[in-house]
């Protein structure tokens, strides 16, 4: 045994040694019935601290109670028989409570009827043996008769004693978190335990019987070969093994509602019982000088009393929790598992315990119906959900598929045309979801001509790019003809109105550089206007007359314009995105702030200058999600 449990151990014996002496030797001086005995609040310590400190409780209340006797002064015949009947008397409440359940048995407490019977039923065992005890040492000691009042009220003290305090010391034990003894479980047992169960029956009947003998035959022939087997018997049984594991099911809640009326109940009859005593105390007179009798009776009064009570409270104590605590106590238990996912709890085991109480039209059964709908719904909801969230993912996966091909759809080397000097192109897009509607493109349609593509889509997401890739392929495609922009857009528009049941346009601009002369020929479908800049001057906007937007209608004739671009000079294209930009004061970036920006970028270059922008804009909007798709491409023609 480890030296900690050792110190545990000794603690608990030296702890109930001292109170059951401190709880004994006072009686002794105020309250001895006869010569060899007194009134002993302290019968109800024994029971009580076998079940909470186990054997090491119950030697220690014999020990104290044989300290409180030879301080009394009885002779040993007396306080060793006495310490052996009280040491019994504490360690066998302790093993009945342990085997007497064949499934799971509970630390010991009173928190259903089931226990609390329990309890009663050993409390009583455990008293008639003690009692027979010392029934059986008064007889020999030819102080009084085995079957007499005197054992009867040895009987009486310990059995209601043990229910007015003894209830509330085990009550208290659990209330305040006491640790309680953990019996040792035999894995194999070497004896059958039935053969256990056997000898203390064969006692109890054998006990029985003898006194129904003497009762009616008047004589006590044989009674110290009968008492000797019988407590040789009783004693066997506390060899008895565990073989069962001590069910240590926890509560959310300290002490149930179960509980709750059960020391409700407790309280009343050690009141009730107390009330008695006092009564009988006083008004018990015809007796005379008679100790023995006067206590007899007071005794008998108070037995008839706690027990009609217990009965009385037993009864209503099982109909409360059969129909009202019990199903509350067990579906929150269910419930509260159930949420924590402990015990392997499922919505099935919930259904399955909520059917029993759902069946009558009680507010309990209405409450237990409610709480088997509440939890089929959340199991519904649950499924629902993990469909839901499985469905979202391979959307997103799908989605992440996307992005990336729309982003391979656009060009993204830079510096792109490394073996051309005439000019320089960068441009950047950030969609403001996965995909997004907004595009750019740049090409050379022949060694001399360079197209610049730049559009937005209406709406945003999935239709929005898929729209985009569509009216991006078709402008390429004709711009490789050989066209001009102005066809480009004529043809594309017509396109693009076909089968367009959605009502989707895009805003475009479009230019086409002949490189070797720098003329820009360019076109505007609802675009917002370039910004350009003519050498060391300012950024300005390059005005023009923008036409319709491209899907809105069919047959639009848009018109193309034409500049020269010198070397140095600079065009910057983009897309609504950056100037409708929101910060969290809900104002815009606008055109005029954004022009402020370009014309500080001079002594960027063009990847520096889109970064920069960029830049600004992230600081505008602050921390405030991005509303829509910025797209940005800027040239610079250098020949």
């Amino acid at each position: 045994m480890h030296k900690s449990a050792i110190k545990t151990h000794l603690v608990r014996l030296i702890f109930s040694s001292i109170i059951t002496f401190l709880l004994t030797l006072p009686f002794h001086y105020f309250f001895q019935i006869i010569a060899v005995s007194e009134l002993r609040p302290a019968s109800a310590l024994p029971p009580a601290l076998g079940l909470i400190f186990g054997p090491w409780g119950a030697l220690g209340a014999a020990i104290g109670n044989l300290a409180a006797d030879i301080s009394i002064g009885y002779p040993p015949e007396i306080f060793l028989i006495s310490f052996l009947a009280q040491f019994l008397y504490g360690y066998l409440p302790y093993k009945l409570w342990y085997t007497l359940d064949k499934k799971n048995p509970t630390f010991p407490r009173l928190n259903s009827v089931h226990n609390l019977i329990k309890f009663i039923i050993i409390i009583f065992i455990s008293s008639l043996v003690m009692a027979g005890l010392l029934g059986l040492l008064m007889e020999n000691l030819e102080i009084s008769s085995l079957v007499s009042f005197t054992t009867l009220l040895f009987a009486f003290n310990n059995f209601d004693f043990s229910l007015m305090l003894g209830t509330l010391i085990i009550v208290g034990a659990n209330l305040y978190g006491l640790s309680f003894y953990q019996p040792e479980i035999s894995k194999k047992a070497k004896i059958n335990p039935l053969i256990f169960d056997f000898l203390l029956i064969l006692a109890l009947i054998m006990g029985g019987v003898y006194a129904i003998y003497i009762i009616y035959s008047g004589t006590t022939n044989g009674e110290l070969l009968v008492g000797i087997t019988f407590y040789l018997l009783v004693m066997a049984y506390c060899f008895k093994p565990l073989s069962c594991k001590i069910d240590e099911k926890t509560s959310p809640v300290r002490i149930s509602l179960t509980e709750k009326l059960i020391v409700m109940f407790i309280v009343i009859g050690a009141l009730v019982t107390l009330l008695t005593a006092i009564n009988s105390y006083y008004s018990i007179t015809e007796i005379g000088s008679n100790l023995a009798e006067f206590w007899e009776a007071v005794y008998l009064n108070i037995t008839l009393i706690i027990t009609i009570f217990y009965i009385s409270a037993i009864a209503c104590l099982w109909y409360i929790e059969k129909q009202i605590t019990q199903p509350i106590e067990s579906i929150s238990y269910l419930l509260s598992n159930y949420i924590r996912r402990q015990n392997k709890i499922d919505s099935q085991d919930i259904t399955r315990y909520c059917k029993v109480y759902a069946r009558t039209d009680t507010e309990v059964g209405i409450l237990a119906h409610s709480f088997q709908q509440m939890v089929q719904d959340l199991e519904d909801y649950i499924e629902n959900l993990k469909e839901a969230t499985a469905q979202k993912e391979r959307i997103n996966a799908e989605l992440n598929v996307a992005q990336k091909i729309q982003a391979d759809m656009l060009p993204r080397k830079f510096p792109a045309f490394p073996e051309r000097n005439e000019f320089e192109v960068y441009a950047a897009n950030i969609p403001a979801r996965e995909v997004g509607g907004d595009f750019y493109d740049f090409f050379l349609v022949d060694d001399n001509h360079l197209a610049l593509v730049i559009g937005d889509v209406s709406g945003k997401g999935v239709p929005a790019a898929l729209f985009m890739v569509i009216a991006k392929t078709l402008i390429k495609n004709q711009a490789q003809l050989d066209k001009t922009p102005s066809e480009v857009f004529n043809i594309v528009n017509n396109q693009l109105n076909e089968g367009n049941e959605e009502s989707m346009f895009v805003t475009a601009w479009m230019g086409i550089l002949e490189i070797s002369t720098g003329k820009l020929t360019y076109v505007n479908a609802g675009h917002n206007p370039p910004l350009i800049k003519k050498g060391e001057n300012d950024y300005k906007w390059l005005k023009s007359k923008p036409g319709f937007v491209l899907a809105g209608m069919e047959d639009i004739l848009y018109q193309e314009q034409e500049l020269i671009l010198k070397t140095g000079d600079r065009i910057y294209l983009y897309t609504d995105g950056i100037t409708e930009a929101i910060n969290p004061q809900d104002e815009l970036f606008g055109d005029s702030n954004l022009q402020y920006i370009m014309n500080n970028t001079y002594n960027l270059s063009l990847s520096e200058t889109l970064s920069f922008v960029k830049g600004k804009i992230d600081s505008f909007v602050e921390d405030r999600e991005q509303f829509d798709d910025i797209t940005m491409m800027i040239l610079e023609y250098k020949k």
